[in-house]
């Protein structure tokens, strides 16, 4: 894992292989708490589906198949996150998600940028080529099996996870009022 903060240095966003993957981002209690209070959801009612790995539950799954991981960590991190990117949804939708539950504004990238640096990153590279078949067969199964198996409470799309209900509907409605 590395802190998401990290990845604003390019030489440690060079460390990253140029290759195609899916990523996680983790989070402390207190972060965790405090998206859980924007959502109006309780810890007890979700700690069961929950990934935790060194004391860090992950709240959101990515894969990147058309860039690399690289590529697309920097977009989450390093994204100019301008006026017209929330207005043309050209911004991530993690940072969307983010900034929505920070400031309840999307166009706050300093509260959002504040968020995203308490976070941290793990990925995983794939041995197949960017834009490759093989690569989107892979990790489209490797992120489906992952949003059914974990409770990642950042994704909307995709996520079918039973207690994804408890928290998609409250994420899309905060991401629209906050445009």
């Amino acid at each position: 894992m590395i802190s998401a903060r990290d990845l604003r240095v390019k030489e440690n966003l060079l460390k990253i292989e140029d290759k195609p993957g899916y990523y996680k981002w983790w989070a402390s209690r207190e972060d965790l708490d405090f998206i859980l209070e924007r959502l109006s959801v309780s810890f007890d009612d979700i700690q069961s589906g929950l990934e935790v790995k060194d004391g860090l539950y992950a709240v959101y799954v990515g894969i990147a198949v058309k860039e690399s991981v690289r590529k697309r960590l920097d977009w989450h991190v390093n994204d100019k996150h301008t006026e017209s990117q929330v207005q043309n949804g050209t911004l991530s939708t993690l940072r969307q998600s983010i900034a929505s539950l920070v400031a309840g504004n999307q166009y706050d990238k300093e509260a959002t940028n504040g968020f995203i640096d308490r976070l941290r990153v793990e990925y995983f590279v794939s041995g197949n080529p960017v834009k490759s078949e093989a690569a989107k067969e892979e990790l489209h199964r490797i992120e489906r099996d992952l949003l059914s198996r974990n409770f990642y409470i950042l994704n909307i799309q995709e996520n079918t996870h039973p207690l994804a209900a408890l928290t998609k509907r409250k994420l899309s409605q905060l991401r629209t009022a906050s445009k």
